[in-house]
């Protein structure tokens, strides 16, 4: 080639493909208009009305966005009480605003309560009982807290002070909001490792439970607000 002669292009480079994006391989997941971080009961109830049903409580958690914040306690004094330290209860919080409550084992592990804060020191509470064949509503969940024999209070009033209806919510009434004593806490480390050791064919329902919690992305550690009074 001489001085003279053009030289030739350099050929186009083909743009980057862009990464697939991760493959959501979850059964239980929220359908359209429903969110996965929950804010306050109501949300939490639409979310469960959009997964497949029958829907379990473990369907319920698995459906919530990760990572997924928790605090876990061994204590068996309330009306959903942890089956011991290896089978706890755990407290999930899906939102600052909203805690849900399960037990991985025992008379309450077909349980979800919720708290919903509706100051940093009350909050409303409500419950759901699983499976789920049809629909819930938010009327539902807080019917499912009052006393039968007392149906103008709760059932939480046993242990959550200062009951009173909450006005913004028709049915609701707020508590105060507790939080366990610290030498009840159970780590997320310990839970990680029952979820290691859990074996499906001897307590299949316990280690569904653990799946929910461990087997859809990252786990935290979200402790109380230290100012709330002890459970």
């Amino acid at each position: 080639m001489t001085a003279c002669e053009p030289t030739a292009p350099e050929p186009a480079l083909e743009p980057a493909a862009e990464p697939a994006p991760p493959v959501d391989a979850r059964r239980c997941k929220p359908g359209p208009g429903a969110t996965g971080s929950p804010s306050t009961i109501a949300e939490a109830v639409a979310l469960t009305n959009t997964l497949p049903f029958p829907v379990t409580a473990e369907c319920l958690v698995e459906a919530l966005d990760r990572p997924l914040r928790i605090e876990a306690s061994k204590s068996r004094l309330s009306v959903q009480p942890a089956d011991g330290e290896r089978s706890p209860r755990v407290f999930v919080w899906t939102a600052d605003s909203l805690v849900m409550t399960i037990a991985v084992d025992g008379e309450g592990r077909d349980l979800v309560e919720f708290g919903q804060f509706v100051t940093p020191r009350r909050s409303i509470k409500g419950e759901l009982k699983f499976p789920l064949t049809a629909p819930a509503s938010l009327a539902d969940a807080l019917a499912r807290v009052r006393n039968p024999e007392f149906p103008n209070i709760t059932s939480c009033f046993v242990c959550h002070d200062r009951e009173r209806d909450e006005p913004t919510i028709p049915g609701a009434r707020s508590s105060l909001a507790l939080r366990p004593k610290p030498s009840s806490l159970v780590a997320i480390e310990a839970l990680r490792d029952e979820r290691e050791r859990c074996d499906a064919t001897v307590e299949p329902a316990r280690c569904q439970w653990f799946a929910a919690l461990f087997d859809h992305g990252p786990i935290e550690h979200r402790p109380f607000d230290p100012e709330l009074r002890l459970f």
